[in-house]
């Protein structure tokens, strides 16, 4: 047995399917960073950081005999997210139900992703976690509303990152709302069309974030390292209800911030 426990929830091996399944969905459409940065791991829930390769000098040293320095290390931010579910609704998953109730872990699912990419996009200043919106070296640039003047806006971007020796391939993360804008007036895909054909710029629909940003994809500028990676474990029961939880452990780093520039969206 291990820290999960999932070996002794009251739960069939076809119920924990149906959970399983019904996360990843979400998982899939909620974790759009993962779609375009380098992952480390999952090295497991032993691993406890992320050593910078750097040595902190420490200050009130003697001047003869022995002087030291500690090795700076990111923590790996470990978070947990319960939720229940009805036993006797998950008993008819074995009885041929395809429409049981996984509201409950469906919520917490995207709980989990979007902490997850608020780390990433925002940051988490204890978990001492940058994120990709106050690394960025450029300036913020603004999206218009209009998709022609909106595209002239990412040909610019672009050649800002070939002025500073980013080469592409590039990804357009945009917002939900800005997305919604754009297919509005336009269709959508033409505008994609052209990013894609014209630019070599992909796009990614983010649920999570205000802004948008274009991201370089030649690899090697931002890493997520991944202790356990999103994992469901159980916690306890009675005679209606499981208690289960999500859990996962991760930091992630900007290597390059000239990898990445802040789109804000127009107001």
């Amino acid at each position: 047995m291990n820290i999960l426990k999932k070996q002794i929830a009251p739960l069939s091996d076809k119920a924990w399917k149906e959970i399983i399944d019904q996360s990843k969905e979400i998982f899939n459409i909620y974790l759009t960073a993962r779609k375009f940065i380098d992952i480390d791991g999952p090295n497991g829930l032993e691993q406890g950081g992320v050593s910078t390769g750097r040595l902190i000098k420490t200050s009130n040293q003697i001047k003869e005999g022995v002087n030291y320095g500690l090795r700076e290390v990111i923590p790996l931010v470990e978070i947990r997210k319960p939720f229940e579910l009805d036993i006797w609704e998950m008993d008819n998953v074995d009885r041929g139900a395809s429409d049981v109730d996984l509201e409950p872990a469906v919520v917490a699912a995207k709980q989990v992703a979007l902490f997850e990419e608020n780390l990433i996009y925002k940051g988490l200043k204890d978990g001492q976690v940058l994120g990709l919106e106050k690394s960025s070296i450029h300036p913020k640039a603004t999206l218009p509303n209009d998709p022609k003047k909106l595209l002239k806006v990412i040909g610019e971007q672009v050649t800002t990152f070939k002025k500073h020796g980013v080469e592409g391939p590039f990804t357009l993360v945009l917002s939900d709302k800005k997305w919604e804008e754009l297919a509005s007036l336009e269709n959508g895909y033409p505008f994609v069309k052209h990013l894609e054909e014209v630019l070599n710029v992909k796009v990614i629909i983010n649920h999570g974030n205000f802004n948008s940003f274009i991201i370089s994809e030649r690899g090697g500028d931002f890493v997520l390292s991944i202790g356990q990676d999103i994992s469901i474990g159980y916690d306890s029961h009675d005679t209606k209800k499981v208690k289960l939880y999500f859990a996962e452990s991760f930091t992630f780093r900007v290597i390059s911030p000239e990898a990445v520039i802040v789109l804000e969206n127009s107001k």
